[in-house]
């Protein structure tokens, strides 16, 4: 069993990194993007079991104290935003990491990343504002009916982990009946007051955000990784691990919105803390880590 799936083990597994802090995300593929920010620090990346909840995780914080960071996603919860109980406990202002790198300047600079590709990827920039928009005219009740679902603990997942299935075959075409086959089945399953309740939140979330901010991370992900691929000869398919690594690195180079810029503060301070905590375990000098603090 991994020590990463019970708050002991989270707590032990930084006895064996004592030189380094450890920060811990949510999955193997958000590491490229955490690595950007964090490539002058002393630390080491790693994920935590999906088994691992918010609760566990603070109780390793604020219990265990070991000199750790842990990066918690923003799922839906973002909706009614709460605050981090922890200064080494960093959640997300949007849904996964995944949506921190849907930004157009970096996709616009992802065709000069590959020179022969130059002709067939030209639309990429003149199309990424019509692409979010169309997801969000195909998915915005499906996103409500998902929120409803969750919120209303129904165990019904209206929105699977990855895009393809809502597409025409070989295409990145949207299939309108499957959409609505899916709303159709998923508004079967719920009252209307939680869906009011849903749609109450993500109009809300909306005026002040983008709904590819909100759209869960591996699906919104997905949508862009097709599209990009169908702008691209299918001989010449660019693989999912290409396009995150190169996003995760230009979108901090490209992008200063308050989302990112908020995340690089808050994550690189909570590195600065753990490795305080580290030199001063190594020196046993007791430093008093400010363990439930509102950041």
């Amino acid at each position: 069993m991994s020590l990463s799936r019970t708050p002991s083990g989270l707590a032990a597994q930084y006895l064996f990194y004592k030189d380094r802090v450890l920060v811990y995300v949510e999955g193997h593929t958000d590491i490229p993007f955490y690595k950007v920010v964090l490539e002058n620090y002393n630390c080491r990346i790693q994920a935590y079991s999906e088994e691992t909840d918010y609760h566990q995780l603070l109780e390793v914080l604020v219990t265990d104290d070991p000199h750790c960071v842990v990066i918690v996603d923003g799922h839906y919860e973002i909706l009614t935003r709460r605050r981090s109980q922890h200064r080494r406990l960093v959640l997300l202002h949007r849904h996964s990491c995944e949506n921190y790198l849907l930004e157009e300047k970096p996709i616009e600079q992802f065709r000069h990343s590959r020179a022969p590709l130059r002709d067939t990827l030209e639309k990429l920039p003149s199309s990424f504002s019509e692409i979010l928009e169309n997801t969000e005219l195909k998915f915005k009740e499906l996103l409500i009916l998902d929120v409803a679902h969750q919120r209303a603990k129904t165990g019904y997942k209206v929105l699977p982990k990855g895009a393809d299935g809502f597409f025409v075959k070989s295409t990145a075409d949207f299939e309108n009946n499957r959409i609505q086959e899916r709303w159709s089945e998923a508004t079967l399953r719920i009252d209307e007051q939680s869906i009011d309740e849903a749609r109450t939140l993500v109009r809300e979330f909306l005026k002040n955000h983008r709904f590819i901010d909100l759209l869960p991370g591996h699906f919104a992900f997905s949508i862009i990784r097709r599209w990009i691929n169908h702008t691209v000869d299918v001989r010449q398919r660019i693989l999912e691990e290409d396009i995150r690594v190169f996003l995760s690195t230009e979108v901090w180079r490209l992008v200063k919105t308050r989302d990112h810029n908020s995340l690089k503060t808050r994550l690189r301070r909570a590195v600065r803390e753990a490795e305080k905590i580290r030199q001063a375990s190594r020196s046993q000098t007791p430093v008093r880590s400010r363990a439930i603090h509102r950041t």
